[in-house]
């Protein structure tokens, strides 16, 4: 018996152990309230026999007429079975009180009207708790499909927005190096190795939920080295960082998009071209800034947006729901977009 139990699965041994308390506090409560006054065993007895009888009932209504009748809609079938099943608990009762205690049956009249009263009021308090115990049981099981549904849905989605994130990052990225070979700079050979360490970032490292704040960093600077390889020698890049971003955490994949879009349409082949990127870490709260000087031509021809930004915003309204904000400010010389995050502590 023990090795049974021992091989029931945890969450079935749980409900098995309150099960079994429920009736034994149900049972006490039975002799406690009909049995306790009188000196002789038999309402023992036969709150034990009426037990089983009660005990049938409500497995009866939990396993078969709920799910059977009750959940097909069948209301006046559910109905009839109920009250079959109370009939047969009351008729159970009067059988005992005729084959065990007889005498006391037979010389007092009012005491069938009791019997069937008690038996009814029992009956009637093993199907409320059975039919509310299903029915909770069936809101918590559909709530954890649902919270599951849910969680399968975003992951689906998250994956398909960084499947997207992840190409168009490359394709910008053999751009510059393709410009590179073309000029047949000597600095092709350490692009390509800045390639190589962010595409294992890109294809390793990000496929967690969360990395730390100091990896995305590390692959943001990655990627500004390669640009600087084909800005214009005059132009300014810089990056500054602040607070204790060393030991936070963020969503892998998340800040590179804002820089794309920078040297996507930013007059990085002019002297006067500046990228500056600023990130601050105060407590939970993180602020990213990008800021670029704008190419006038490429801001008419093609929208800063892009695919990139786009597939940022469904990132965090997924990751960061109602933690993070993007502002937007542009002039006719730059254009700047701030990331505020808030950063929980089990991010």
């Amino acid at each position: 018996m023990s090795n049974l139990v021992a091989g029931l699965s945890n969450p079935f041994r749980k409900e098995l152990f309150f099960h079994l308390l429920g009736w034994l506090v149900f049972f006490g409560l039975l002799v406690a309230v009909f049995a306790w006054p009188y000196p002789n065993p038999f309402p023992v007895l036969r709150i034990t026999l009426v037990m089983l009888a009660l005990i049938g009932f409500y497995y009866t209504n939990t396993l078969l007429l709920i799910p059977k009748l009750l959940a097909s809609k069948k209301i006046a079938l559910y109905i009839a079975a109920v009250l079959a099943c109370i009939f047969v608990v009351i008729s159970w009762d009067l059988w005992i009180q005729r084959t065990l205690n007889t005498e006391f049956y037979h010389n007092n009249d009012w005491y069938t009207g009791a019997i069937i009263q008690r038996a009814t009021l029992l009956s009637l308090l093993v199907l409320a708790v059975s039919g509310g115990l299903k029915m909770t049981k069936e809101w918590f099981r559909t709530e954890r499909q649902k919270n599951q549904m849910e969680k399968e849905k975003m992951t689906s989605e998250l994956a398909l927005l960084k499947s997207q994130i992840n190409p168009h990052s490359l394709f910008n990225n053999l751009n510059s190096i393709y410009s590179l070979a073309v000029k047949k700079s000597e600095d092709a050979p350490k692009a390509i190795v800045k390639l190589s360490e962010m595409m294992r970032y890109i294809l390793y490292d990000s496929s967690v939920s969360q990395i730390s704040l100091e990896q995305e960093i590390d692959h943001l600077q990655n990627y500004l080295d390669l640009q600087k390889l084909r800005m214009h020698r005059e132009a300014k890049i810089q990056f500054e960082k602040s607070g204790d971003w060393q030991t936070k955490t963020i969503a892998p994949m998340l800040l590179e998009p804002f820089v794309e879009n920078a040297f996507k349409h930013g007059n990085i082949h002019q002297p006067n071209a500046e990228i500056l990127l600023d990130l601050v870490v105060e407590d939970d709260d993180l602020r990213f800034t990008v800021r670029n000087t704008i190419d006038q031509k490429s801001v008419q021809k093609d929208s800063y947006s892009g695919i990139g930004l786009a597939n940022i915003q469904k990132r965090l309204n997924l990751v960061y729901p109602f933690r993070h904000a993007i502002q937007v400010k542009q002039t006719e010389e730059y254009y700047q977009v701030e990331l505020s995050i808030e950063l929980s502590m089990h991010d």
